[in-house]
């Protein structure tokens, strides 16, 4: 009996321990699982990728530069461009642009909101497929979704439309932890083969009224051109492996013809709408036009497009940098703080703690002493509108606008694209809106990281939440390399 007693007993034991052994181990595969999981994710991004000797040649201020033959091609027959600050009369624009089309428009952006602007876009494209336009959308596999935020009526019939493509690019995969930090940035629109829009703007009535953008419209180019190039990178996006076709089993057309009449109120009512437009004498002629973007990968990417400005920095006498925020490592800001001294003048200007919208803000806000010193004019923007251009300027000769911010992520994570522009004229322009537009509605920061005293310009008061929650965006730290 006794031995009977001591057999269940042990029986008992075991099983209690092999219980909490099992579990012990669980919870620890399960945390090991985790932290190897955080860590395959940041891992590949503490890598030091640098731009190669080879690569570098083509980010120079010489790669950039009209040559002779580019500056006596035939006026009429050099490419276009047209500056287009956002708003309802650059909309308008753009969906004329969607109208005219004849034969293609292949369109790639970020994130689409939720509001009309979206949705009378998406109609435009609607209608030009319609009318047997070849129509192709990308948009980015996490945060650009047309679910939830286009209309119903109008997604259904884009993810079912015979002569629509819709693909999302590096949909969330967990088999490729450190694809989830990178994001399809690009903004651009491409019709025929030969017009292009690049720019800043998000897709939506936000980005469009409620945010000071940059945006450029390219004419009278083609194949060999900027417009050709923006093509070619077009095309590769589609056929990496990271983009996928996306359909939808759910096909309703019902709703389409009460977003057509929509569309159509607000369209007529376009300045642009009934006017004749002769896209080869819009904007002004340019000596050269170069489209250049990041790598197309889900790792960390070599820095081209951040390469290639710090190349015009370090080249020009005279630089300005207009970027929504700048996030930088210490490096790179040094690395900015050196070649601004080798400017006679230098401008960065940015948002206000004020009326900046992005988390990434933080960090520049809490780091703004490294970037001010007596070779860099730093200037906040005041208005109620946030600034959300990326723009940059160099010797009253070349312009670059396009999605490119100065951080981390345009550096090294994103998929990101701009066009370089080689025309006094057109960079006049450029700068005639920035002087108006930016530095008359911004105050310089001084020396002592305080506001200069300004007749025309007030700073505001900023609410203490506001402050307590970028402090708090600041103290996560990972802002600083995943924002």
């Amino acid at each position: 009996m006794k031995t009977l007693y001591r057999k269940k007993a042990i029986a008992l034991y075991e099983t209690h321990m092999r219980v909490g052994f099992v579990v012990k181990t669980v919870v620890f595969y399960l945390i090991a699982a985790v932290l190897w999981y955080i860590i395959a994710v940041i891992a590949p991004y503490t890598a030091t990728m640098e731009v190669t000797a080879s690569q570098n040649i083509v980010l120079t201020r010489t790669a950039f530069s009209a040559t002779e033959k580019d500056i006596n091609i035939p006026i009429e027959n050099k490419e276009r461009a047209l500056l287009m600050p956002t708003g309802e009369s650059s909309f308008c624009r753009r969906l004329r642009l969607i109208e005219d089309a004849k034969s293609t428009i292949d369109f790639m952006v970020y994130f689409a909101s939720k509001s009309e602007y979206s949705d009378y876009f998406y109609t435009a494209l609607v209608r030009a497929a319609d009318r047997g336009v070849k129509v192709r959308i990308i948009q980015d596999g996490k945060m650009g979704k047309l679910d939830g935020y286009v209309a119903d009526g109008i997604a259904n019939i884009i993810y079912n439309h015979n002569n629509i493509e819709l693909y999302y690019f590096n949909c969330i995969n967990i088999l490729d932890p450190a694809g989830l930090a990178t994001i399809m940035h690009d903004k651009v629109v491409i019709v025929d083969g030969d017009k292009m829009i690049v720019g800043g703007a998000n897709m939506g009535t936000s980005g469009y009224l409620y945010n000071y953008d940059m945006e450029v419209l390219i004419t009278n180019s083609g194949q060999h051109g900027s417009v050709g190039q923006a093509q070619r990178y077009y095309n590769n996006m589609l056929k990496s492996e990271l983009t996928e076709r996306i359909k939808s089993k759910k096909r309703d057309f019902s709703q389409k013809s009460k977003y057509e009449q929509k569309y159509l109120t607000f369209y007529n009512k376009c300045e642009f709408a009934q006017k004749k437009i002769d896209y080869n004498a819009l904007g002004v002629p340019v000596d050269k036009i170069t489209y250049l973007t990041n790598p197309i990968s889900s790792t960390k990417k070599t820095p081209m497009i951040l390469q290639a400005m710090f190349n015009m920095m370090e080249s020009s006498e005279k630089s300005i940098v207009i970027t929504p925020y700048s996030l930088l490592e210490n490096d790179k800001i040094k690395k900015l703080r050196a070649l601004a001294a080798k400017n006679k003048q230098f401008t960065l200007i940015t948002n206000s703690l004020y009326n900046s919208r992005n988390v990434g803000y933080a960090d520049y806000y809490y780091n703004r002493d490294k970037y001010i010193n007596s070779n860099i004019d730093v200037y906040e923007f005041q208005n109620d509108i946030q600034l959300h251009a990326k723009v940059f300027s160099f010797d009253d000769r070349y312009s670059v606008i396009g999605s490119f911010n100065l951080d981390e992520r345009s550096a090294h994570i994103d998929t990101e694209s701009v066009v370089i522009i080689d025309s006094e004229e057109f960079n006049k322009g450029l700068q005639d809106y920035i002087e108006d537009t930016f530095i008359a509605d911004s105050l310089r920061v001084s020396d002592n990281n305080e506001y200069i005293h300004s007749d025309t310009v007030k700073s505001h008061e900023v609410s203490a939440k506001k402050k307590f929650t970028y402090f708090l965006y600041r103290a996560l730290g990972v802002v600083r390399c995943l924002i």
